[in-house]
């Protein structure tokens, strides 16, 4: 069987970059880790690391090996859990999100679905972006959060029910000039720097980018692989404002609607065969939507 702490200390030592300091990470010895993986090795029959002049990494076997393993080992804790809420008598439903975007949607559909199926339980789970469609593909997650349809990605179990396009918003500091209008077009932002997404990571940003690079070249883009707690301090040092999707995002900026016509679409992600619980609250999802009582 998978031992999944094992599988664990395989990847620390292919993110330190040496059995060393992987050892000292995981408070165990560098002995008793070569002799674990040195082990594995022999009932495997192929090498995990290869080692050079740069550090100790994962072969292409041995990273094949270790996230095909560490998804076995997620949908056979998905499936014991499963297993245990059936024979108790109890059902769930996993739902993943962003922690830098509260839901819209979800939350009135959650409410909603509890009123007509009592006896089944929600599970939140936040993930970072970079993880999260890996958390999807490994079935951690049995539906996402309305944002998620923005973002580029490349699991072909990840289907959507469309819901609504919304507006980006743009967020100011208080005590910004900005901070007094109540909407925002690419007039007002001339001359000040735009913190976004790198290109590559969402649509309507993608978009965004590429009117602002042809059309305002008095506007200054500042890329970001992620929207996390030094956001604040980025916009103080830059003296910059932030692409956000929603009023919501960060209590300490001052979220403005964007004038433009570039939207964000909103959607319900989930798997191409979901499970009886699922498909109940899409469907409870779509007609909520049409009664216009999402938003």
């Amino acid at each position: 069987m998978l031992d999944e702490v094992l599988l664990n200390r395989l990847k620390a030592i292919d993110e330190c970059g040496s059995f060393a300091r992987a050892a000292e990470r995981l408070f165990i010895s560098r002995q008793a880790l070569v002799e674990q993986v040195s082990m594995l090795e022999k009932q495997i029959k192929f090498p995990l690391f290869s080692r050079s002049n740069r550090g100790t990494f994962l072969t292409p076997a041995g990273r094949t090996y270790l996230e095909h393993s560490l998804q076995i080992v997620n949908s056979y804790q998905q499936l014991l859990r499963k297993c245990r809420e059936q024979s108790s008598g109890a059902n769930s439903i996993t739902i993943g999100s962003l922690s830098n975007l509260p839901g819209v949607t979800l939350p009135k559909i959650c409410h909603e679905y509890c009123k007509l199926h009592p006896e089944v339980k929600f599970h939140f789970k936040d993930y970072a972006l970079q993880y999260f469609f890996e958390q999807f593909r490994n079935r951690s997650i049995d539906i996402t959060s309305e944002y998620i349809m923005n973002y580029y990605h490349n699991v072909d179990d990840l289907l959507f029910l469309p819901l609504k396009k919304v507006r980006q918003h743009i967020g100011v500091l208080h005590g910004s000039p900005l901070a007094k209008k109540r909407k925002l077009d690419f007039s007002d932002l001339r001359g000040h720097s735009l913190i976004m997404y790198s290109k590559g990571i969402g649509k309507a940003e993608d978009t965004l980018r590429a009117y602002i690079q042809k059309w305002e070249p008095e506007i200054r883009m500042i890329d970001i692989e992620s929207y996390d707690s030094s956001l604040i301090t980025k916009c103080m040092l830059e003296d910059a404002v932030v692409l956000l999707y929603t009023t919501r995002s960060y209590p300490a900026l001052i979220s403005i609607p964007a004038a433009w016509d570039i939207t964000i679409e909103l959607g319900i992600g989930y798997h191409r065969n979901p499970d009886f619980e699922v498909q109940e609250l899409l469907l409870l999802a779509e007609e909520m939507n049409k009664r216009m009582d999402l938003f």
